[in-house]
């Protein structure tokens, strides 16, 4: 395909990536829910303002593909706090709505990731994360999760790897908001197969698998901090069944109230399943089992607080920003939540492909030629 004009075309990883001319290629940064980023700087700021372009894998491959893209993009575009990735532009280098394949999103770089800094700290068999760090990042992941449940989002993929952490002065982003999802009804149902493997909750693995909530941002939270406290991934799985395991060899079974929701919410034969193939196991002493010098009785207790299986039972964010741990950034003044949910009009099934298709095209021809140079984000109508 020929480059259009006011574009050129670099290559990281073998991906072909087509940017606007007066961006320079700095670096592949890695691939996300559903697409590949990379790093650049804009030359009209002499190279200080550096960014983050996401190429989207084939989102036009199918009606849902469509719909996620579009849910995406207008998350992202009402989405407005500092811990959250600030979307700038959306683009195309292609010519006519005809031809029209190829999306990608620009937001300001946030950073190294938080799996990239733990990489680094098991490779060097040192502790980079210190007590203050944790706090200060745990913080400011609950921070923004506040605001984003106030608009009745959920996360949905909350792992290491979609956090990012400046190195100067600790600042904290979420990014791919690719699986995220607005929940508007009470009863809605929501797709189970979501969040990365090993920070799937129980109750998205078995039990809840589409009537799940916010709460399952919050077991996320709590692998990704348990992961610090220990040096390494807590529910290694392999398949649903052995994550599952896992997580009752260390948090313990269902106890006889949650065995009757899941018997209530589900059948008697999940409940048979939950209860006999992976028994009623223990829980195991957090103290005895993370043994770090980050992991202080307060993180000892936040951390147990965070991965209880009842999602009735497990604090809820707000509840977490309260916590010991957290009170020396607590400020409930400083913690903005939304004046009103997100609505985005994502549900609507009569749309075809070629309608989700020429919506999004049409929101690329709104967008300002000159909007990746505008600090602010985007209106949404």
């Amino acid at each position: 395909m020929p480059i259009q004009p006011g574009y050129k075309r670099i290559s990281a990883e073998d991906i072909t990536f087509d940017i606007p001319a007066d961006y320079e290629f700095k670096a592949y940064l890695g691939n996300g829910t559903y697409g590949n980023v990379i790093h650049v700087a804009d030359s009209y700021s002499d190279g200080s303002e550096t960014l983050a372009i996401k190429k989207m894998y084939y989102p036009f491959s199918s009606k849902v593909q469509a719909r996620r893209l579009y849910r995406e993009l207008r998350l992202l575009q009402l989405i407005n706090h500092d811990n959250v990735i600030r979307f700038l532009d959306i683009y195309t280098p292609d010519e006519s709505l005809a031809k029209f394949n190829n999306v990608y999103i620009v937001t300001r770089y946030a950073g190294k990731t938080l799996q990239a800094v733990l990489e680094a700290q098991k490779k060097k068999n040192v502790i980079m994360l210190r007590s203050e760090h944790l706090q200060c990042i745990f913080y400011q992941i609950l921070r923004a999760l506040k605001y984003l449940h106030s608009a009745n989002v959920i996360h949905r993929d909350l792992k290491p790897s979609n956090i990012a952490i400046t190195e100067s002065n600790c600042d904290v982003t979420i990014l791919d908001f690719g699986l995220a999802r607005t929940v508007t009804e009470p009863e809605e149902r929501l797709t189970g197969y979501v969040v990365s493997r090993y920070y799937r909750s129980p109750e998205i693995i078995y039990w809840n698998n589409e009537n799940y909530n916010a709460k399952a941002d919050v077991w996320s939270v709590g692998c990704i901090f348990g992961e610090c406290l220990k040096g390494d991934v807590l529910f290694k799985g392999s398949a649903a069944s052995e994550q599952y395991r896992l997580i009752v060899d260390l948090c313990g079974g269902p106890d006889e109230l949650l065995l009757h929701k899941i018997e209530t919410q589900n059948s008697k034969v999940i409940r048979h399943l939950v209860e006999h193939k992976f028994g009623k196991g223990e829980r195991k002493n957090f103290k005895e089992f993370f043994q770090s010098p980050v992991a202080t009785p307060d993180a000892i207790d936040f951390l147990d607080k965070l991965l209880v299986l009842d999602p009735d039972r497990r604090i809820s964010v707000t509840e977490a920003l309260e916590h010991p741990y957290l009170a020396a950034y607590h400020n409930p003044d400083e913690e903005p939540v939304t004046e009103e949910p997100f609505l985005i009009d994502d549900k609507n099934d009569e749309r075809s492909l070629m309608d989700w298709k020429t919506i999004i095209w049409n929101d690329i021809q709104d967008c300002n030629s000159t909007s990746h140079n505008n600090d602010e984000p985007m209106d949404v109508d």
